[in-house]
C-alpha cells in the first residue's frame, strides 16, 4: 500500500457513536487526510471499559462501513495493558513506515488526565488535532502543552467544530434505564448492543 496522510482516532469506543464519526470526517476534510484509522483500545490506562474488546471492535467495524475513507486498526487491542498512546504510535509507525500520521483527540481527553510521554506522542506525529469541547478553555490546553519544546507545541492545532454533544456514558446509562438510543449511534451499532445485551 502506498504512503498516505493518515489520521488516527483512538478511544475505547464503548460504544462508538455519531460524535466520533462526525469528528473523524470533519478533521479528515479540514486536514485533507487520505483516511482515518479508528484504533479501539483494549485495556486503556486511564478509564474502565464496559464491553469486551471483540464487541467494541465489531461496533467500530459496523459504524464505519460504507465510508471508504475510514478504516480500523487493531494495534491498540493487541497491546498488553495498560495501553499508552506513545507505545501504540511506535507500533503503528512500524506497520505504516511511510505514512504521515496525525492524531485526533478531544481537548477534554488531554486535560482530564495528564498524558504520559506527550513529548514522544507529538514527536511521532506531523499534526495533533485537538477538538474543542464545551467547558474546556484554551488556557487549559496551553498549560498541558506548555512544557513541550516549541517545535512540538507547533504540531498542535485546535479545531472549533460544531458540537455534537453525545457521550458513550450517556448511551450506556440510557441502555441500562431501558431508554432508546437510536439516532445517537448508527443503527447497526444499536442493533448489536440490543442483540448482545450490552450495557444492561
Amino acid at each position: 500500500m502506498s504512503a498516505q496522510r493518515t489520521g488516527v482516532l483512538g478511544g475505547t469506543f464503548d460504544p462508538i457513536h455519531y460524535g466520533h464519526l462526525f469528528i473523524a470526517d470533519a478533521v479528515r476534510a479540514h486536514a485533507k487526510l487520505d483516511r482515518i484509522l479508528f484504533l479501539p483500545v483494549g485495556d486503556p490506562a486511564h478509564r474502565p471499559v464496559h464491553s469486551s474488546a471483540a464487541d467494541r471492535l465489531e461496533m467500530v467495524r459496523l459504524a464505519i462501513a460504507g465510508n471508504d475513507a475510514f478504516d480500523v486498526d487493531t494495534t491498540a487491542l493487541e497491546q498488553p495493558g495498560p495501553v499508552y498512546t506513545a507505545d501504540t504510535l511506535a507500533l503503528l509507525r512500524r506497520k505504516l513506515p511511510g505514512d504521515e500520521l496525525s492524531f485526533i483527540a478531544g481537548v477534554d481527553s488531554l486535560t482530564v488526565s495528564r498524558w504520559r510521554r506527550l513529548d514522544e506522542v507529538a514527536a511521532a506525529l506531523s499534526r495533533f488535532y485537538v477538538v474543542r469541547r464545551e467547558g474546556v478553555r484554551a488556557e487549559d490546553l496551553a498549560a498541558i502543552i506548555g512544557d513541550l519544546p516549541a517545535e512540538l507545541r507547533e504540531r498542535f492545532e485546535v479545531l472549533d467544530l460544531p458540537l455534537v454533544d453525545i457521550s458513550a456514558s450517556v448511551i450506556r446509562e440510557r441502555v441500562q434505564a431501558g431508554l432508546p438510543i437510536r439516532y445517537l449511534a448508527p443503527d447497526p451499532v444499536v442493533h448489536l448492543i440490543d442483540r448482545r445485551g450490552l450495557y444492561r
